[in-house]
């Protein structure tokens, strides 16, 4: 049943790419941001030595961030999805940015019925009737990735059917090459870009994408958040079911219900389905290490008996024991004024790239704990202020978050504006201490106490019996005249380096100025030969190709290469 469609050839990839190309870079320039791309081989390559079109003039009046967003909500779902990604990403981008990212909607157009048909076909290999007792062609939702239908399964069962849009993957694979060449050329070419990490954020961000195209990913992820439903709460995720669902369409049951955001702040129903979310997702990071990466009111339905389900597990957060116990540690001591705690649990929680002043660092943490968490209701507590603070602090002392955080981050900030709107004045502490108090009892039992000094012990004892062998070894390089100590100066070591990158610019500078005179020379006397206006134009062209070679030398930084990668990439699709 499967429609067989012809690959491209590397060449068809390429001029697609180059298409796509031109697109974007137009897009940057009307948007406001052409300077960027000003006298830069992407503007010659992308307008045929033309300069970059003009700025819109509906935009002028626009901030830098909101004409952000809109050129990103413009180039398609790729980008769309980057600047979602994006607005987690507090310790890369001022406030402004992020709540403008924050604004961006991933909804596209429906998709024709005999579309919908023949993509859920070709998915599960078999027709709609043979699937389903029946199915809705009008769409529940729409989205830049898929869209949504109603069904019943040939058992009664309504399920929701998740159609993944033809032709979507291939668009964002293109789109994400783009990026990483452009992250690498931004990296190679600026400072500040490489301390940002920014292919580390376009590696990230493939990453995700790829995992949310693939609903098998999905399918796992709610496979396992129903594992870790407590039947004592009221809460529900949607069963899937895999003999229905495959790579690009996935069917789990319908939940009767309406979005979170219809209730009515300060409702009762409001408040109870507040306080039972809050208590579930308390549960999922503490305790269970797994939890929901998007809980906006939009992916979380309350039934007509205030039963709480969430639905859309394409972004999860996963969080390993000591990630947790490093939360309820942070917790405890922002609770308690501990800042050399605080700064002692941060270190660990990132990965510092340079030497960070303990005492700065704790000086900064007693300001924004006075700043922003000296409230006592979370209707007065500037928490979001606190987190894009506490974000620029790890970024100013170069600590380096797991990407973890960031999920979790977004997912705090997210939870945070639910309950802000329906119920701010919830007794946060009351529901999360059981959670707080479940991990520190699991961190403080005999059991785990026994199994950590069991761990030390065996570390102790491996050292020991590697000790003899080792110090022999030392003791006869110094015998024999064979240990070596080498002084360490970083700064130092470049010089060589350096050296031979000075050296090759100045002899094809020398080189390229050379047969530049051996050509004007050539060319001198008033009628020249033949010969002699050939073997000018050789000189002329290798004089510019190695004009041409200092420049790009100079373009992407000093000498640095570029990874070869992201180039291959573009042929193995």
């Amino acid at each position: 049943m499967a429609i067989e469609t012809a690959r491209p050839s590397a060449f068809g990839v390429a001029m697609r790419d180059l298409a796509r190309l031109r697109e974007v870079a137009t897009a940057v320039a009307k948007h406001g941001f052409g300077e960027l791309l000003a006298d830069t081989p992407v503007a010659r390559k992308a307008f045929d030595g033309e300069g970059p079109p003009d700025e819109d003039a509906g935009l002028e009046a626009e901030s830098a961030a909101v004409r952000l967003a809109q050129l990103l909500g413009s180039l398609g779902p790729t980008y769309i999805k980057l600047g979602q990604i994006l607005s987690t990403r507090r310790d890369l981008l001022p406030e402004e940015y992020i709540l403008a990212l924050e604004t961006l909607q991933d909804d596209a157009p429906v998709l024709a019925a005999d579309v919908v048909r023949r993509a859920v076909e070709d998915g599960l290999g078999a027709t709609i009737e043979e699937s389903f007792r029946s199915f809705d062609e009008t769409p529940l939702g729409t989205a830049s990735i898929a869209q949504t239908h109603r069904a019943v399964t040939h058992a009664g069962v309504p399920v929701v059917v998740k159609v993944q849009r033809p032709g979507i993957e291939q668009t964002m694979r293109g789109d994400l090459d783009l990026l990483f060449l452009a992250a690498q050329v931004l990296e190679a070419s600026i400072d500040e870009m490489q301390l940002m990490g920014i292919s580390d954020v376009v590696q990230e961000f493939e990453k995700g994408l790829l995992e949310e195209l693939d609903f098998r990913e999905e399918l796992k992820n709610l496979l396992a958040a129903r594992q870790f439903l407590d039947p004592e709460r009221r809460l529900a995720v949607p069963r899937p079911f895999p003999e229905l669902s495959s790579q690009t369409v996935l069917t789990m049951e319908l939940f009767e219900g309406r979005p979170l955001r219809d209730l009515s702040p300060g409702s009762d129903g409001a408040r109870a389905a507040v306080e039972e979310l809050l208590g579930a997702v308390c549960k999922q990071v503490f305790v269970d290490g797994f939890f929901h990466g998007d809980p906006h009111t939009g992916n979380i339905l309350v039934g007509d008996d205030g039963q709480v389900c969430l639905i859309d597990f394409g972004l999860v957060g996963k969080l390993r024991e000591e990630q947790r116990q490093d939360l309820v540690t942070l917790i405890v001591a922002t609770i308690a004024g501990d800042s050399g705690t605080i700064a002692r649990v941060l270190l660990r929680m990132g990965t510092p790239t340079q030497r960070v002043d303990l005492a700065a660092l704790k000086r900064e943490i007693d300001r924004l704990r006075a700043e922003y968490l000296s409230s006592a209701t979370l209707s007065e507590m500037d928490s979001a202020g606190f987190v894009e603070e506490f974000a620029a602090a790890a970024g100013h002392f170069r600590i380096k978050l797991a990407s973890e955080y960031s999920i979790l981050t977004k997912a705090a900030a997210t939870l945070e504006g639910v309950i802000r709107s329906l119920h701010p004045d919830i007794d946060l502490v009351a529901i999360s201490r059981p959670y707080v108090e479940h991990v520190v009892a699991e961190r403080l039992s005999p059991t785990t106490v026994l199994q950590g000094l069991a761990a030390d012990l065996g570390d102790l004892g491996s050292i020991a019996q590697r000790l003899p062998a080792q110090l022999d070894q030392v003791l006869h390089d110094v015998e024999t005249g064979n240990l070596q100590v080498r002084a360490v100066t970083p700064g130092l070591d470049e010089i060589p380096a350096l050296l031979h990158q000075a050296a090759s610019r100045v002899a094809v500078g020398l080189f390229a100025a050379s047969l530049s005179i051996c050509a004007a020379v050539l060319v001198a006397p008033v009628t020249p030969s033949g010969g002699r206006v050939a073997l000018a134009f050789l000189c002329a062209l290798a004089a510019a190709g190695g004009w041409t070679a200092l420049f790009w030398w100079h373009l992407i930084g000093r000498g640095k290469p570029l990874k070869l990668g992201p180039l291959l990439k573009i042929f193995r699709r």
